[in-house]
């Protein structure tokens, strides 16, 4: 332990450690407005989100007078996938309450301060300590009230609290200017690329034509197996293997036992366009892939179309590209009142009205749109590496400030308060 530093339970430095309750009537009884409802996702590390804040009238808010937020109380995320995320409640919130999945952590300002609790708390080490607390090293499902006061925590006095928290809210402020100028870049690559294929597709140009896809490509629901099926083992292109990729993985995917011996009808080829057809996530649908070669028999699962095109009327990688585009996916996956849908069919792509080049100048539009997408998938690449660069200089910050190693001229401060803003 740092010279200087005490080490005391939660018990003996909080006023209070505390969770609530749902009202009665659950979330169908929430208010537009009145008294604020602290809710799990509401509470981020080092973060108070506004979104989806929920609100309740007097008479429930009398249910939960015993969790009472007050201003600098400290919140805790105690179950569930945010488990141990903590924050200091924003006063603008006030009054307010915390349901059972947050808990209150009130600690006696003479001893510990709000935000230097705040920041412990979120640190990678304290977290870890208290994902594992008492469970031989198996993550923990909760965080109980008496894990919580018996927990241990190290701390200076509150000059040196203070001293820290300085230096690590004017770290943080300059890493949050720089994650936002990131992310601005990320999404400025992705809207140039995107405006760029949607014009190629809407302003066209001499010898093109529509036509609607069904008569250019024909198509074929994948395969549906469970995990007790008993028959050939292959790889699968799953919903999975989807995500922002232009191309199947082919070298990565699972393989999957169905039931008998593959149907060649279910085999995917060089050139097919395989679209997520339906899923629990609805940003997924509508979702396409190109195949690649393929060196041993491979299918798709039952929650995918393939669309295998006439190419002597269209190139596969033109279609992928018009299918991509974000003009095309709205009219696929949106249903009246713009609201996404949660499934596509072969009837609805069939009637998909597709803006086709002429067949000379196919290749080139290709080229030049894959070019323009490698391109911005390189500088997405180079924005998300340095989201995640900041990401970890902000744990490593707090490591040393409960480690005992940060100190006024730490070097990495000084690197974050000189380029935070570029």
């Amino acid at each position: 332990m740092k010279n200087g530093w005490t080490r005391r339970s939660l018990s003996d430095i909080t006023t209070k450690i505390g969770s609530g309750a749902t009202p009665k009537g659950g979330r169908a009884s929430y208010k537009q407005s009145g008294i604020s409802l602290i809710r799990s996702l509401n509470v981020h590390d080092g973060e108070f989100r506004m979104k989806n804040l929920a609100f309740i009238d007097n008479t429930q808010a009398k249910q939960l007078d015993n969790v009472v937020v007050e201003a600098e109380d400290v919140l805790l995320n105690i179950t569930g996938a945010s488990i141990a995320r903590c924050c200091v409640v924003p006063e603008e919130v006030l009054p307010a309450r915390v349901n059972q999945h947050v808990t209150i952590l009130r600690p006696d300002a003479t001893q510990l301060l709000p935000r230097f609790l705040q920041y412990l708390l979120v640190s990678r080490d304290y977290k870890h300590q208290l994902l594992t607390a008492g469970g031989a090293g198996a993550t923990r499902q909760a965080l109980t009230k008496g894990l919580l006061e018996s927990f241990g925590v190290k701390f200076p006095k509150t000059p040196e609290q203070r001293q820290i928290v300085g230096i690590l809210d004017e770290a943080f402020d300059g890493i949050a200017t720089a994650q936002a100028n990131a992310e601005k870049n990320l999404q400025n690559a992705r809207a140039l690329f995107e405006r760029h294929l949607n014009a190629v597709f809407t302003q066209r140009g001499d010898g093109w034509v529509e036509k609607n896809l069904g008569e250019v490509a024909e198509f074929k629901n994948g395969l549906n197996y469970t995990k007790n099926s008993d028959g050939q083992t292959l790889p699968v292109v799953g919903v999975g293997d989807f995500q922002s990729n232009y191309v199947v993985p082919i070298e990565n995917l699972q393989s999957a036992t169905i039931d008998g011996i593959l149907n060649d009808n279910y085999a995917i080829r060089r050139n097919d366009i395989l679209t997520v057809r339906s899923n629990g996530s609805k940003e997924l649908v509508g979702r396409c892939m190109l195949v690649p070669d393929v060196s041993e028999v491979t299918s798709y699962s039952g929650f995918i179309i393939r669309i295998r095109v006439d190419t002597a009327e269209i190139a596969p990688r033109i279609l992928l590209h018009f299918m991509k585009s974000s003009g095309t996916r709205d009219r696929l996956t949106r249903a009246g009142g713009g609201a996404n849908i949660s499934n596509i069919n072969q009837r609805k792509l069939s009637s998909l009205p597709v803006s086709i080049p002429p067949f000379k100048k196919q290749e080139k539009i290709a080229n030049r749109l894959d070019e323009l997408s490698n391109e911005t998938q390189r500088l997405e690449t180079i924005y998300q590496r340095k989201l995640d660069a900041l990401d970890e200089l902000k744990k490593s910050l707090l490591h040393q400030a409960f480690s005992g190693e940060l100190t006024t001229d730490s070097k990495a401060t000084e690197h974050v308060l000189a380029n935070g803003g570029k």
